[in-house]
């Protein structure tokens, strides 16, 4: 198991890093008070959590000292941590809050200007522990984004969420959809007496449906594209790709498609690939 601290100046960042961890699976849990962390077991949670990101700052602990105590207290536990420290200069960080509006979370002072300087005083030791170091002044959103893409590139973090639906025409498409394909071009098993009652899951009726140049062409074409939109697609920050492959009942050629389509998929790194039949509770009909 491994702990991912996210922290650094309120302004710089942290809820961008955290979006972006918590769109590729982590568990994040933002400004926990040391109340409560202090009392989690972590050991417990070692073997079903495996990746999990905390975002801390000034507000979660009364004293900094108990920050390290936090991190020595994991570390004893046989956890490991990676601290991301967030930083920005002070005008920038000023600029953030008066675009924004929001008021700085450190109200310890008389003007944002001042908490901005009292918050750096007070993390200073952190930054000076930190794994990773990230400014952010001149940073896009989408360009901090690609920073801590590159820093961790070494954990294989997902990069995207491919999620296959199967469906019927006949009772409706999907709304939810990003990309279409219709495959009732492809040979039918359903006029076929001892296919009717099976589905695109069965052997017998994947390779009735595959069994022409056609479906395997329509197949290639169909992988072709989706191999060179992908990286397109997760260059621009799109964390959840939903493809819907039709066929007229959602029973045979569809499925039959996505499941092709999904051993194809699922060979790729940093790619989650889901599967999900929309009329499967009508196959038995």
């Amino acid at each position: 198991m491994e702990i991912i601290i996210i922290t650094g100046m309120s302004g710089a960042g942290k809820s961008t890093a955290l979006n972006f961890f918590e769109d590729r699976g982590f568990l994040t849990i933002n400004n926990m008070p040391d109340f409560l962390i202090e009392n989690i077991d972590f050991s417990s949670y070692k073997r079903s959590l495996k990746k999990m990101v905390m975002g801390l700052d000034v507000r979660s602990f009364e004293n900094i000292d108990d920050f390290f105590k936090f991190i020595e207290k994991i570390k004893n536990e046989g956890i490991t941590t990676k601290i991301l420290y967030l930083d920005a200069k002070d005008e920038i960080i000023l600029n953030r809050y008066n675009l924004t509006r929001r008021h700085h979370p450190l109200e310890e002072g008389n003007s944002i200007t001042e908490n901005i300087s009292l918050e750096r005083t007070k993390i200073q030791r952190i930054r000076e522990i930190a794994d990773i170091l990230i400014d952010s002044s001149t940073l896009k959103p989408k360009e901090l984004i690609d920073k801590l893409k590159s820093n961790f590139e070494k954990d294989k973090i997902r990069d995207l969420v491919f999620s296959i639906t199967t469906f019927g025409f006949k009772y409706g498409a999907p709304t939810d959809l990003d990309m279409m394909f219709d495959v009732r071009c492809l040979p039918n098993p359903y006029y076929i007496d001892k296919l009717r009652v099976r589905s695109g899951n069965d052997l017998e009726v994947q390779e009735y449906v595959m069994n022409g140049s056609v479906s395997k062409e329509y197949l290639c074409k169909i992988k072709d594209m989706l191999d060179f939109l992908l990286p397109q697609f997760i260059k621009e920050g799109k964390t959840l790709l939903t493809v819907g492959i039709g066929c007229s009942g959602g029973k045979h050629r569809s499925v039959t498609i996505a499941k092709r389509l999904y051993e194809h998929m699922e060979k790729k790194e940093n790619i989650k690939v889901t599967l999900d039949h929309k009329e499967k509770d009508k196959w038995a009909l």
